[in-house]
C-alpha cells in the first residue's frame, strides 16, 4: 500500500513539474514586446517614445546623461532594457531599447536586421554628442584605442533570442533570480567579443564630459556625419 501511495505521489509530482514547465514556457513564448508609442509629426519626422526621428536626414535624436567618466565599460551607451548592462555603461540614454529598435528599423529595415541578428559588422552609423557651450564630439573619440569600434559596440541593440522575455512584460523582481538570466548573460557576453578578441573598452577621461552632464545625442545612418 505504501509503495502504491509513493508511486502516486511521484506521478503527481511529475505531472505538476511538467505542468509548471509548460506554463512557464507558454508564458515566456507569449510575452508580447511592448510597442513604443509613436507619432508622425510631419512627412519625414516621427516621435517614438522619447526619441525624435528624421527620415529625410536619416537621423535619430535623443538625450542622455553621463554616469561614468573613466575606467572600463562594456558599452558607452545604455538603453533601458537589459538591466545587468546598466552598471557597465557610461551614458544612460533617456529611452528604452524597444523605442531605439523601432527608430532604427524605421530608417533602414535591412540595416536593422543586420544589427539585430549580428550579421556582420555595420560601419555606416555614426554617433555625435553635443552638450553645453557648443561642445561636440564623435562618440568613438571618447574611447581609448577604439579603432575597431562600430555602432553595435557602442550600444547593445538587443537579441532575437532574449528580447521577447527581457523587453516584454511579466517578469518581476531581480533578473538575477530568473533561470534565463545566467543563460542570457553567458550567451551575450560571447557576442560582445570583437574580431580583435577584445570586449568593451576604456574611456578617455580627458575627453569624457563630466558626470551628470546632460547630452544631446544624434545617431546618423550613412557614411557622412
Amino acid at each position: 500500500m505504501k509503495i502504491v501511495n509513493k508511486r502516486k505521489n511521484l506521478r503527481l509530482m511529475s505531472l505538476l513539474a511538467v505542468a509548471g514547465i509548460f506554463l512557464i514556457s507558454s508564458y515566456v513564448s507569449t510575452l508580447a514586446k511592448k510597442e513604443p508609442v509613436s507619432y508622425k509629426i510631419s512627412k519625414d519626422e516621427y516621435e517614438i517614445g522619447r526619441l525624435f526621428v528624421d527620415t529625410e536626414k536619416s537621423e535619430i535624436h535623443l538625450t542622455g546623461q553621463v554616469v561614468k567618466t573613466k575606467g572600463w565599460v562594456q558599452f558607452l551607451f545604455y538603453a533601458h532594457g537589459y538591466k545587468w548592462l546598466k552598471e557597465e555603461s557610461a551614458i544612460i540614454i533617456d529611452a528604452d531599447l524597444s523605442s531605439l529598435q523601432t527608430a532604427i528599423a524605421l530608417l533602414d529595415w535591412k540595416l536593422w536586421q543586420r544589427l539585430w541578428e549580428k550579421k556582420g559588422r555595420v560601419q555606416d552609423i555614426k554617433v555625435k554628442l553635443d552638450w553645453e557651450n557648443g561642445k561636440s564630439i564623435l562618440a568613438t573619440k571618447l574611447l581609448k584605442k577604439a579603432n575597431d569600434i562600430q555602432f553595435s559596440d557602442l550600444i547593445f541593440v538587443g537579441s532575437p533570442y532574449f528580447d521577447e522575455a527581457v523587453l516584454g512584460e511579466g517578469f518581476s523582481g531581480p533578473c538575477s533570480r530568473c533561470p534565463l538570466f545566467t543563460l542570457e548573460e553567458k550567451a551575450l557576453r560571447k557576442q560582445f567579443i570583437r574580431p580583435s578578441g577584445k570586449s568593451g573598452y576604456f574611456l578617455d577621461e580627458d575627453l569624457m564630459p563630466p558626470k551628470e552632464t546632460c547630452l544631446k545625442i544624434i545617431i546618423k545612418l550613412g557614411r557622412e556625419n
